[in-house]
């Protein structure tokens, strides 16, 4: 096992009130496994990943890495491990190409190396075009690819990724997931920090959804589904009001989610919820629709979601 989170808690002291960030936290990380780590802005996400690195204290609790105290000996965290920060870079107008190469002859890679590892990345991630250019030419997405590409410029034993494709467009996402899924082959292991779940759901191994400094559910998206029912998914969008549609008997109702309706059946009655939408189609009720499985997203939010109503 590479990485070992041990009931870890961290408690900030915050103009005399007592903040729960982390409360009680474990999970483990193996060689070669893609872990993510779900959850809205504010449920505790960044504060685990700063204690992993040793840039904070936990309250309670230990982080082994390679069966090594990160709280006793916090180096060792900066030794294995590389850090894509949530926050975007800063490349003071120095080029994408200068700043993966300051970055790979600080975690001593030889020039040589540099260059090589440098043109794979951009290759790889489709953004070559742009790697000469000071950094108030370029816009927000290069930048942040530029910031992965100097976490992952160095072979390490754990690299971990804070809302990595934040400003990114959806093409240059896949080439990173495809990227990532390389590093993984190699036996490179990742932490993967996000609140777009729709994407973690392609790659990660594993899985953790947090809510209010805790874990809600974890394990792998086949075992987290399974907590939730297994009603298929039923998305419409009305061509009017959405009180406009009468609904049948065997429906469900979930939630809105902006133009949509998003509904719930049971798998015995797809057909009938085929025939029935499409009738409301040819009358003009509904603008289109979709059936599908449960999602990770509706896992996610139907657990914290019970998460909070119980708080």
């Amino acid at each position: 096992m590479l990485l070992q989170v041990q009931e870890l808690s961290k408690i900030f002291n915050k103009k005399g009130h007592k903040v729960v960030a982390n409360d009680g936290i474990s999970f483990n990380v193996d060689r070669g496994e893609v872990f993510g780590l779900l959850g809205h802005n504010g449920a505790g996400k960044t504060t685990i990943v700063n204690q992993i690195m040793g840039l904070l204290k936990p309250t309670q609790g230990d982080i082994l890495l390679n069966n090594s105290s990160v709280v006793r000996s916090p180096g060792i965290a900066r030794q294995i491990c590389s850090l894509q920060p949530q926050s975007q870079i800063s490349l003071n107008e120095i080029t994408p190409q200068a700043a993966v190469a300051i970055m790979g002859e600080m975690r001593g890679l030889d020039k040589k190396t540099v260059k090589k590892r440098s043109a794979e990345l951009f290759e790889s991630l489709r953004i070559t075009e742009w790697v000469d250019k000071p950094s108030e030419q370029i816009s927000g997405g290069v930048k942040r690819l530029t910031a992965f590409c100097m976490a992952a410029i160095a072979p390490v034993k754990l690299v971990i990724l804070d809302e990595p494709t934040n400003d990114v467009d959806p093409v240059r996402r896949r080439y990173l997931w495809d990227y990532i899924g390389g590093i993984k082959k190699d036996g490179t292991s990742v932490i993967l920090i996000t609140h777009n779940i729709l994407e973690a759901e392609r790659v990660v191994d594993k899985v953790a959804i947090m809510d209010q400094g805790r874990f809600v559910s974890q394990g792998s998206i086949s075992e987290i589904k399974k907590k939730v029912d297994s009603l298929l998914k039923l998305e419409l969008t009305p061509a009017n009001s959405f009180n406009s549609i009468e609904l049948p008997e065997w429906i469900i109702f979930n939630r809105q989610q902006n133009s949509k309706l998003i509904y719930k059946l049971k798998p015995e009655h797809a057909q009938q919820s085929i025939n029935w939408v499409m009738q409301r189609v040819d009358e003009g009720k509904i603008i289109d629709y979709a059936i599908s499985p449960v999602t990770l997203e509706d896992v996610y939010i139907e657990l914290t979601t019970e998460e909070r109503r119980q708080s």
